[in-house]
């Protein structure tokens, strides 16, 4: 496979669409913790990123929200107009590149899941997020936690930036890594200011749903999520 992280779900994203809704990490782990970072979204422009099989989409527009969203795989873009029948506007766009389809102060709202570990360099997708987005306007993203994957890969380094690749059930997956510090300072550098942070617990769902993870979940810290701010600077 492609080394370029974007490019992991190549031949693995209709799999991955048709069951994520209902894999533990997502469904009951990191969606609830995103949501509970969200505004009010009722007649709000909201940007998702990465917009993979479509449930956030389909949620932000439930929530009486106008979306714009995109993802690198093709597959996953025409998941997701399906899936939204047309209720959204839907483009198959690089994060790594400049999102030349949205004007200046477009958003008010971006929500980025399990998106950013795959670009290697954050500050020019901050940058871009900066510039679309309404200065009152609200950045939400989730991530790989720094320090579990420092733990499961047995790095030597925690405050390195690491290239990493992990096998999972649909197969080889490629992803970057980067420490807290970083993700701090590369927001900061590109003008914005973070709000909160945000490490889930495990949900009652997540429990029911996947028992043999719960102790190694209620002791490790698995996704890291941020909601920001540009600055008043």
């Amino acid at each position: 496979m492609s080394t370029q992280p974007a490019s992991s779900y190549a031949g693995k994203a209709l799999d991955y669409a048709k069951t994520v809704d209902t894999r533990p990490y997502n469904a009951y782990y990191e969606r609830p913790a995103t949501l509970s970072l969200l505004p009010p979204l009722q007649n709000k422009s909201v940007l998702d990123v990465g917009c993979g099989n479509g449930w956030y989409a389909e949620y932000l527009l439930n929530q009486g929200a106008t979306v714009t969203a995109f993802d690198y795989d093709q597959v996953f873009v025409q998941y997701t107009r399906n899936r939204i029948e047309g209720a959204a506007t839907v483009i198959q766009a690089d994060l790594a590149k400049p999102l030349t389809f949205a004007q200046d102060n477009t958003f008010d709202l971006i929500v980025a899941p399990l998106v950013m570990h795959y670009v290697q360099d954050w500050l020019a997708p901050f940058a871009e997020f900066q510039r679309v987005l309404n200065p009152k306007g609200t950045l939400v993203f989730s991530t790989h936690h720094p320090f579990m994957d420092w733990k499961s890969f047995k790095l030597k380094n925690y405050f390195g930036n690491q290239f990493l690749e992990d096998e999972w059930d649909i197969g080889k997956v490629c992803f970057y890594r980067r420490p807290i510090t970083k993700i701090s300072a590369d927001l900061q550098a590109t003008g914005f200011v973070i709000e909160r942070l945000l490490e889930p617990e495990i949900t009652p769902e997540f429990r029911q749903a996947h028992p043999n993870a719960v102790e190694r979940m209620e002791n490790n810290p698995h996704f890291l999520l941020v909601r920001a701010r540009p600055s008043e600077n």
